[in-house]
């Protein structure tokens, strides 16, 4: 990132049914494996990865957090890192692999403490699904671009991020700065996606397909999902490959042919 071969603004969306919120069968324990996995990964590089949970949104009693997130920031903490003595990460939480929230406060550079020990500094940041909230008035563009901003060439990486305008109840997302957040958000470069591809958006079954882009310099490629003669279970078959993600109607254009 650093050498401006990458951006360091990149996001990860991985939405097959057990990571679409929207879902019966979301399992934020699935989620969190995933985060679990990408820091590991980040660690055994020798690099300092931040997880980041957005903390709460809000004044006075109109406060909270996404529901999608309700306990994240406590249950990532608390899962099995095998980082204890003689484990296989031995001694990377604290180490390598810190938490925090997100906004500029929470954003460490190399330092010496006040007793005198040398803090240092993180290298990446994964932050799970930043959002907004609805009925909320406030925008998690905000504290996010402050972090992002905080952070200078680190890369920072944004997993399954919502940052579209939500509800408000005097319209402050909707109105006021928002061709600024629509800017901020699309400055994110994809680096993974994954996502299947269904009827409509209340229609989960079946599963026609799914779109993908497996790496940054990877073309968006949409899969048709096919069954296989003699009941010989299922394939996905590329029908358009580009440099943009394809448009829906462009994808239910090709799996009519």
């Amino acid at each position: 990132c650093s050498n401006g071969v990458l951006t360091n603004r990149m996001k990860m969306v991985c939405l097959f049914p057990e990571l679409n919120p929207s879902m019966d069968s979301y399992r934020i324990g699935t989620l969190l494996e995933l985060v679990r996995s990408v820091a590991i990964r980040l660690a055994e590089e020798n690099l300092r990865v931040r997880v980041c949970v957005q903390g709460s949104m809000g004044v006075g009693i109109f406060t909270g957090v996404p529901k999608q997130l309700n306990g994240v920031a406590t249950i990532v903490q608390r899962m099995d890192w095998q980082s204890g003595e003689g484990e296989e990460n031995e001694g990377m939480i604290g180490d390598y692999v810190n938490f925090g929230a997100i906004g500029k406060e929470h954003v460490v550079n190399a330092g010496v403490d006040s007793d005198g020990n040398r803090v240092e500094q993180d290298d990446i940041f994964v932050l799970i699904c930043p959002q907004s909230m609805v009925g909320v008035d406030c925008s998690i563009i905000g504290p996010l671009q402050e972090m992002v901003e905080a952070a200078g060439d680190r890369p920072v990486i944004l997993i399954n991020p919502d940052l579209s305008d939500k509800v408000s109840s005097q319209g402050q997302q909707s109105i006021r700065g928002r061709k600024q957040r629509i800017e901020f958000a699309e400055s994110f470069e994809t680096v993974f996606h994954f996502q299947n591809l269904y009827m409509s958006g209340t229609s989960y079954f079946p599963i026609l397909g799914s779109t993908t882009k497996l790496k940054p310099s990877h073309p968006w490629v949409a899969h048709q999902r096919r069954d296989r003669v003699g009941d010989g279970g299922e394939v996905y078959v590329p029908v358009i490959s580009s440099e943009e993600k394809p448009s829906g109607d462009a994808i239910l254009s090709a799996f009519e042919k």
